[in-house]
């Protein structure tokens, strides 16, 4: 790469960078808004799009989460009256587990204790086996198959 394209290539990453922070982030305030605008008004998306210098499908996007509720557009304010705050809406409650006694939890603990036991008995038969299988692959191919210990390998 010559020093004309790379001199290029810094000036194109200044711009973005500069571009990327330069980014406006809407509020909640004016993207209900422009949501009220295309909605109430019948404004066009495109419209609304040069207008406040948001993509279109941004706005689209902010269309259909005040459509799915994940958004809420606040109603208009009017000058006599105060502003309300809704609800928040209810918080789902969790649902809770029945208290066992003494005598089903250690039975459960036992089960769960015996299932992991056996568990833990497999997983070591299977490292036994694989290791029955790399010293035989060894002495039939006569290739080292395991890493040596130590720094140097």
């Amino acid at each position: 790469m010559d020093k004309n394209e790379e001199s290029n290539l810094l000036e194109l990453q200044e711009m973005a960078l500069k571009h990327r922070s330069a980014k406006h982030h809407a509020t909640y305030e004016q993207k209900s808004m422009i949501v009220r605008q295309y909605l109430q008004n019948h404004v066009p998306v495109a419209q609304l799009s040069r207008d406040f210098g948001v993509c279109t499908l941004t706005i689209h996007r902010w269309i259909n989460a005040f459509a799915s509720g994940k958004m809420k557009i606040p109603p208009e304010k009017s000058n006599g009256t105060s502003d309300i705050k809704q609800n928040p809406p209810n918080m789902s409650k969790k649902s809770l587990k029945p208290v066992e006694s003494e005598a089903e939890e250690l039975a459960r603990l036992r089960e769960e204790n015996k299932r992991l036991a056996e568990a833990l008995k497999m997983a070591e038969w299977m490292n036994h086996a694989k290791d029955v299988m790399i010293d035989e692959a060894e002495k039939t191919f006569k290739i080292p198959i395991r890493k040596k210990s130590g720094a140097k390998q």
